[in-house]
């Protein structure tokens, strides 16, 4: 990284509002109202906001099909001395969004970084998820497709963490399909359009939510909190224990290397497959190297 210069300007990553437009800390709006340009994910929005707090601030697009030209000439205006302010349409940035790759940039030329600290969609499920926790594991949004999905969820199902999830309507039965039957149908908080006038907070079983769903969905912007179960003796699936059978038996390959290998083949954890493949070579005797 480049030594930090005391003549550059001041890159701010402030939080907004995920929906209510109160939901923003005076600090915010006067960082956003003294910086020389906004770099904002929606630009329409960022006005939206701007206007209703009287910001005359200029607003310029940063999103990820621009990020890469955008973030240049962020960072010259920033080397000159220029202030910016780096904004998300909702929440805080660099989460499931473009501006971790500007923030990257900026630490990488030794530009000066403060955070406004503010609204974040993550915490705000969390807060109101009714599921006890210490620590969870944020997915962001999952897979599109059916099968990356499925083994996401795999890795996470028996890890007895809440994972928080991202999820568009249009693909919320799919996920909680998948979520019903690969991790045996656990607790779900699913949060829809938090802090706006329709905001929606509901816990039951996946199975529940999805039957409630009917034909036509939801809208919004939605959360789901999922409550996986901690069953480290959950058995595996009859076809994992005739491959860790066949490798171990047949191939000989080493134990680390079969638990690894299946491990990116289905998705399931590392340390799962280890010790089914320790278990198996207890009980029936097949040679393998830890």
């Amino acid at each position: 990284m480049e030594p930090r210069s005391q003549l550059s300007g001041t890159l701010f990553v402030v939080a907004t509002p995920i929906g209510n437009l109160g939901d923003i800390t005076f600090r915010a709006v006067e960082i956003l109202k003294g910086v020389d340009v906004i770099a904002a994910e929606g630009v329409n929005r960022t006005r939206g906001l701007c206007q209703y707090y009287g910001i005359k601030t200029k607003v310029r697009r940063f999103n990820q099909h621009n990020q890469r030209r955008r973030a240049q000439e962020f960072l010259s205006l920033l080397k000159a001395g220029r202030d910016v302010a780096l904004v998300t349409n909702a929440g805080t940035p660099g989460i499931s969004d473009p501006g971790a790759f500007l923030v990257s940039k900026a630490l990488e030329a030794g530009i000066s970084i403060s955070v406004v600290p503010g609204p974040s969609a993550v915490t705000a499920a969390l807060s109101v998820a009714g599921i006890p926790l210490e620590r969870f594991v944020f997915l962001g949004f999952l897979p599109a497709r059916e099968g990356p999905r499925r083994r996401e969820l795999s890795r996470w199902r028996t890890q007895g963490l809440p994972l928080v999830l991202f999820e568009a309507p249009h693909r919320l039965k799919d996920t909680l399909a998948d979520i019903v039957e690969i991790m045996n149908d656990p607790q779900v908080a699913l949060l829809r359009e938090l802090t706006k006038a329709y905001e929606e907070v509901r816990r039951q079983k996946a199975s529940e939510i999805l039957a409630s769903l009917g034909l036509k969905g939801i809208k919004g912007e939605i959360v789901l909190v999922v409550q996986s179960k901690a069953d480290k003796d959950d058995p595996l699936d009859s076809n994992v224990m005739e491959d860790i059978k066949h490798l171990m038996k047949k191939e000989g390959t080493p134990l680390r290397e079969v638990a690894t290998r299946l491990s990116e083949q289905t998705g399931l954890p590392y340390r799962r497959l280890y010790k089914a493949c320790l278990k198996i070579r207890r009980l029936e005797g097949a040679e393998g190297i830890e």
